[in-house]
C-alpha cells in the first residue's frame, strides 16, 4: 500500500513538472516576466552536441559554426512577388553617430585590413581601413563614397555628364580663342607640362580625376586638330602658289 502511494505522489509531481511546458505557444504569457533569456549578468549561450553555436553578451551576438562543410550564417529569402522597397536584410543605426563607425565590416584573419566596410557617414571602403588617412582623409573626400585599395577590374565604367558644356566639343565654337604654337612652345618651355594640364608635383599630390582629365584630353586632341586644321590649308596655299610660281617660268 505505501508503495502504490509512493509511486502515485512521483507520478503527480512528473505531470505537474511537465505541464509547467505550454504547448500553446505564448498564449497566456506576460513578456515582462516569461521570456527567453537570462536574469543575471550572465551571457545566453545557444549549444548543439554540447558544442556553442551562438552566444548573446552584453550589446553584441556571436556565431560560432564550429563546422568545416557549411554555411556560418543563412539567410533565406522564400518569399515571391516582394513589394518594391524592401530589403531581405536592412542594417541601420537610429542615431545619427557623429564618429566614424561601420555599419557592417567584412574582414579575414587579419581583422585590421578589412575586405569591405559599409561606414555610418555613408562612405563604402573595400581594402582600406577606416583610419588610413592616405586614402580617406583627403581634402576633398566628402565629394567621394567608395574608396577601394589595389585597383578595380571591371568590364564597363560610365561617368554622367552634367551638362554640355561639360565636354570640349566647344572647341569648334566659332568664337574660340585658339591658343597658338608659339604660346604654347613658350608655356612648355617654362612649365615641362601643356597648359591647363597638371604637372607631376600636382598628380602626385593630388590624383587624377578621370572625367576631368578625359575632358581635358580631348580638348587638347580638337585644339591640336584644329592647328593640323589650319596648317594643311597653308600647305595647300603654299603649293598652289608653288604650282602658279612654276607655270610663270
Amino acid at each position: 500500500m505505501y508503495r502504490a502511494i509512493l509511486l502515485a505522489l512521483i507520478s503527480c509531481a512528473a505531470f505537474s513538472v511537465k505541464a509547467q511546458w505550454s504547448l500553446n505557444g505564448n498564449s497566456g504569457t506576460n513578456p515582462p516576466s516569461n521570456f527567453i533569456g537570462t536574469t543575471d549578468n550572465k551571457d545566453l549561450v545557444f549549444k548543439t552536441n554540447n558544442v556553442e553555436r551562438f552566444k548573446i553578451a552584453q550589446g553584441a551576438m556571436f556565431f560560432k559554426p564550429h563546422t568545416v562543410d557549411g554555411d556560418g550564417i543563412d539567410i533565406i529569402d522564400d518569399t515571391q512577388n516582394r513589394n518594391g522597397g524592401t530589403d531581405v536584410v536592412w542594417i541601420k543605426s537610429v542615431y545619427a553617430q557623429p564618429n566614424d563607425i561601420g555599419l557592417l565590416t567584412v574582414s579575414s584573419a587579419n581583422w585590421q585590413y578589412p575586405i569591405f566596410s559599409a561606414r555610418e557617414n555613408g562612405k563604402i571602403l573595400m581594402g582600406v581601413t577606416w583610419n588610413n588617412t592616405g586614402l580617406t582623409s583627403c581634402s576633398d573626400c566628402n565629394s567621394y563614397r567608395l574608396f577601394v585599395k589595389d585597383g578595380i577590374k571591371t568590364e564597363k565604367i560610365k561617368v554622367d555628364i552634367a551638362s554640355a558644356n561639360g565636354w570640349a566639343d566647344y572647341v569648334f565654337d566659332k568664337d574660340y580663342q585658339l591658343r597658338s604654337l608659339e604660346d604654347i612652345k613658350t608655356y612648355i618651355d617654362e612649365n615641362k607640362h601643356l597648359p591647363e594640364v597638371p604637372s607631376t608635383d600636382d598628380v602626385l599630390k593630388n590624383g587624377v580625376e578621370l572625367k576631368e582629365m578625359n575632358v581635358l584630353l580631348l580638348k587638347k586632341v580638337e585644339e591640336l586638330t584644329l592647328h593640323m586644321i589650319e596648317m594643311n590649308e597653308r600647305l595647300k596655299k603654299q603649293d598652289e602658289l608653288i604650282s602658279s610660281m612654276k607655270k610663270r617660268k
